[in-house]
């Protein structure tokens, strides 16, 4: 993300945190409420929609956006509060934080707040705020569902860049039994040769939806190695199912699946067994991760060097 985007951003969110915390103290609790889920809702759009954000970022985001939520929800409940729930002196604690984000040399950014007293909250609901594309200025493609994806012109370009036929994979949804329970969702897609050497790795922004047994993605991912390369060596592609861990204070990865060259088929839905992790890029060690029938959905389809598909 441009820098002055960055400055921007954390300066919006500074300021919209304090008009919050300062509602909060002053007791007005339903604008301080409304004003807590906005911005975690911001938050949450922000770090889904941000493809090259730093890692440390994408977890603090995470972790300030649970806290808003946290704080939400005792605003909200009529019991009164404890102990072990977020106060607002813990939420005047994280004012620093948001300063810290987006900037590289910002030190440590442990929140200290116990993780328990936000970890339980529902994830905040993304705000749509409008479509930030890395300062191209050019039209977004939108693909099926209503997913908006890459520029075309950065289509174009990226099937150029591969030095053959650009594979685009969208992916649909993935089925889990306790489907609602995770934060943050991610699918990491990893290309790897027949030795298992990884030759692209990409991650998705965050979900777009949780149903009851399913996790909504919707998103295209642009592999960055020709359908033509893959072929000749035999190589997988691989998804990683990963959400975030308040407790660990990291990304982990809940399950995966794979796709063999042969079941590789342009414009047509490729339905995936899901494996327990963890994740072997030899596939060597497999496990269904459930015995229920749930299932990874995907839709590859191909994209020319000159653009056409």
């Amino acid at each position: 993300m441009d820098p002055n985007n960055e400055t921007a951003l954390r300066k919006q969110w500074t300021t919209l945190f304090k008009q919050a915390v300062d509602e909060d103290s002053w007791g007005q609790v339903v604008e301080a409420q409304e004003h807590y889920v906005k911005l975690g809702g911001l938050i949450t759009a922000k770090s889904s929609a941000m493809q090259n954000v730093a890692s440390a970022d994408r977890d603090l985001m995470n972790r300030l956006a649970l806290c808003l939520s946290a704080r939400a929800k005792v605003l909200r409940s009529t019991a009164e509060a404890t102990e072990k729930d977020i106060s607002h002196a813990d939420m005047k604690l994280l004012s620093p934080f948001f300063e810290k984000l987006f900037v590289p040399s910002a030190g440590d950014t442990k929140i200290p707040i116990p993780s328990s007293k936000y970890e339980s909250a529902p994830p905040c609901k993304p705000v749509a705020v409008g479509i930030v594309l890395s300062g191209d200025d050019d039209e977004p493609v939108a693909t099926g569902g209503g997913a908006t994806q890459m520029p075309a012109e950065s289509v174009i370009k990226a099937a150029k860049s591969v030095g053959g036929t650009l594979v685009a994979v969208r992916i649909d949804r993935i089925g889990l039994k306790d489907a609602q329970v995770y934060i943050n969702p991610t699918m990491t897609v990893i290309v790897a040769d027949q030795l298992g050497t990884s030759l692209d790795t990409q991650d998705t922004p965050v979900a777009v939806e949780k149903r009851v047994n399913h996790v909504v993605f919707n998103n295209t991912v642009y592999l960055r190695v020709s359908l033509e390369q893959m072929q000749k060596e035999g190589c997988g592609i691989f998804f990683e199912f990963k959400h975030f861990k308040p407790k660990k204070n990291k990304m982990s990865v809940r399950c995966w699946a794979f796709m063999e060259m042969a079941e590789l088929r342009k414009d047509e839905e490729i339905v995936l067994e899901i494996y327990h992790k963890p994740t072997d890029l030899r596939k060597r060690r497999l496990r269904l991760h459930s015995e229920k029938d749930l299932f990874l959905h995907v839709f590859p389809t191909f994209v020319k060097g000159g653009g056409g598909t």
